[in-house]
């Protein structure tokens, strides 16, 4: 049963939690006993399916919109799970978007900046407002999701890649300030995965890449989410500022 998972007891927010790895996570850690705030921008139907799905694995949950380039809207999905559970114990930064199809000197600012602000800027806007709750009470889990790309990046996704590769920096910079308190701050950085940004891009382009990779096929998003599910649990208490790389070998040290 849920009550005795690895998560038992644990108040988790997963940010970015209705669609893709982020909806996994969410399945994830409810199966592991979690009681999980599901938080992303609209998706009302999806994030009410994945709040169903894990009161019907024996957890609890509920959902709240956030738009995370909005900080008010990532204080309030902190403040919301405070108020309903009593406390926050993880955080999940998953929100995150793909870079628009063409080179680097063709991007214009303005999709540059929304790079910035939604994959960057949202974890630095989560861990902000999570850290305090979790550092007064002594204990703290937050997972950001980066991406391969952070270590391998790509021509055409120059942005992002940098994006992502911040995320990693910030992940372990923020990580060797909180630890000796009880917080534990480390990332995951997913290879290709089946989810919508996926889908959308180039089908020969996804071809090519899958061939290349030397397990030769991408990633479902439950074969991401158990690396959350270990970084969230007291198995990974001596796991500070790490990147784990769930990735088919796309990327290997």
């Amino acid at each position: 049963m849920a009550a005795t998972g690895r998560l038992a007891g644990r108040i988790a927010l997963v940010i970015g939690g209705a669609t893709g790895i982020g909806r996994a996570v969410a399945l994830a850690f409810g199966r592991e006993g979690a009681r999980v705030v599901v938080a992303d921008r609209g998706l009302e139907a999806e994030r009410e399916e994945v709040v169903a799905a894990i009161a019907a694995a024996g957890s609890e949950a509920m959902s709240v919109y956030c738009d995370v380039t909005v900080e008010a809207d990532v204080a309030s999905a902190v403040g919301s799970t405070i108020v309903r559970y009593g406390r926050i114990d993880i955080l999940v930064n998953n929100a995150g978007i793909g870079q628009p199809p063409g080179d680097f000197v063709e991007l214009d600012w303005a999709d540059w900046q929304r790079l910035i602000d939604v994959n960057l800027r949202r974890v630095a806007f989560g861990m902000r407002h999570a850290l305090p709750p979790m550092l007064a009470q002594g204990y703290g889990r937050v997972i950001n999701t980066a991406s391969q790309l952070a270590h391998k990046p790509a021509a055409g996704a120059a942005v992002y890649s940098a994006t992502k590769a911040a995320v990693v920096a910030l992940t372990t910079a923020v990580a060797q300030e909180v630890a000796a308190r009880g917080v534990l701050i480390n990332c995951v950085c997913p290879g290709p995965t089946d989810t919508a940004t996926w889908r959308a891009s180039d089908p020969d382009w996804r071809q090519w890449k899958s061939d290349q990779l030397p397990i030769r096929r991408i990633a479902r998003p439950d074969e991401i989410a158990p690396a959350y599910v270990y970084l969230a649990s007291d198995e990974a208490s001596f796991m500070v500022g790490q990147s784990i790389s769930p990735n088919g070998g796309d990327v290997s040290w």
